[in-house]
């Protein structure tokens, strides 16, 4: 066992307890994506438990000066590694699903598996690689963003703007079941809501001079169902319509939110071009047809680096005897942001666990620690040779 190792695991035989004491508590601070106040105390808890080990938090805005995130090393420009997690969670505080328990070696409760576990990975990891380079600035920028359940709007400008020189990026998303999994691609995302307007007419009296908006939905709903090729990863889902006034009215409106999904940038391009000819089309009916794309997130492709990257974790964490392997997924996070930005990134570096935005949310309590080992010894490997 090297020097690194066993400081590492004084460290966290001394620190368990408060580890996740800490973890507990802001998982029962409800901080719901909208529910700023709660974000905030998230916040001021972070940052009283990361200024217990002389680490400071600062609290930034992007130029929209719309919602509050957490940074450390704003001021690092180069030849640095960025982290990022978020601590908004799906479940609103009028959620009944309200607080954390223990049972049977899980962790069950609000964002206990996305994300608050990731982030007391990340923290801690922070913590630990600080007191093993006591004299050094460490070459790492961490964001904790709280709006990447909605998108990260406002976050994701400074993403783009702090971490464009990154030498490689790492999530802190959950890591998953079965087994011991990171996430090494992810697909991009696409929400489309298409507007359609018709003209309103007495059913019974004179249909003829209505123009029904839902019939020329179904038309358009059925064109973007054939873009679907599950082979290739694409996908497109009509999951929301919403239209007419009354029964006896023909319809004057009707609203379709799109989900659509995508593996590379190049089928993303492709499926959204095919989706403008098909809305630019005339319909049947002669409805007017507007839409606009209120979120695009690019997928988190693989990459050469970002292999490499994934070898290395695998070594740290099998040479631990925590088996390690590899997984993509349809969901988008932060990470895919890096990718497009030509950073290789590594996701799912949290704790693992399962049922995200379910009340089965759950994550596994030794999870927390062993992910914390592997993070700092995985990374104090990438600072040594960064430093050589």
């Amino acid at each position: 066992m090297s020097k690194i190792e066993k400081e590492i695991d004084l460290f966290l035989k001394n620190e368990s307890d408060n580890i996740f004491k800490n973890f507990e508590n802001i998982v029962n601070i409800n901080s719901f994506s909208n529910n700023i106040e709660g974000i905030k105390k998230v916040y001021d808890y972070l940052t009283d438990i990361s200024e217990g080990y002389g680490i400071k938090l600062k609290e930034i805005y992007s130029s929209k000066k719309v919602r509050p995130h957490l940074m450390y090393q704003r001021d690092l420009n180069e030849n640095f590694y960025a982290l990022i997690g978020h601590v908004d969670t799906v479940h609103p505080p009028q959620s009944d699903f309200d607080h954390i328990i223990e049972k049977d070696g899980h962790y069950i409760g609000p964002g206990t598996n996305d994300m608050k576990s990731g982030i007391i990975v990340a923290l801690y990891s922070l913590i630990l690689l600080q007191k093993i380079y006591p004299d050094r600035k460490l070459p790492i920028k961490i964001l904790f963003n709280s709006d990447e359940e909605i998108g990260s709007f406002d976050s994701k400008e400074i993403i783009q703007s702090e971490f464009k020189n990154a030498l490689a990026g790492f999530v802190f998303e959950a890591g998953r079941l079965p087994g011991n999994q990171i996430v090494t691609g992810r697909k991009g995302v696409f929400n489309i809501d298409i507007n359609i307007e018709g003209k309103p007419s007495h059913a019974g009296v004179a249909p003829q001079n209505g123009i029904n908006a839902i019939s020329a939905a179904c038309e358009i709903i059925q064109k973007l169902h054939q873009l679907n090729n599950f082979e290739k990863g694409t996908t497109i889902g009509c999951n929301i319509i919403k239209g007419g006034v009354a029964v006896n009215v023909v319809a004057p409106f009707c609203k379709i939110e799109v989900d659509g999904r995508f593996v590379t940038q190049n089928d993303g391009n492709e499926v959204l071009k095919k989706i403008d000819e098909i809305l630019k089309r005339p319909n049947s009916v002669g409805a007017k047809v507007n839409y606009e794309i209120p979120h695009l997130r690019p997928p988190m492709e693989r990459s050469k680096k970002g292999e490499e990257l994934y070898h290395k974790y695998k070594e740290v964490s099998n040479s631990l005897g925590i088996e390690c392997s590899e997984t993509s997924t349809g969901g988008g996070s932060d990470a895919n942001f890096l990718s497009a930005m030509g950073i290789p990134a590594l996701d799912g570096l949290g704790a693992v666990g399962n049922y995200s935005h379910t009340k089965k949310e759950f994550t596994i309590k030794n999870s927390i620690t062993d992910r914390i080992k592997i993070f700092t010894m995985f990374m104090n490997g990438l600072i040594e040779n960064s430093w050589r």
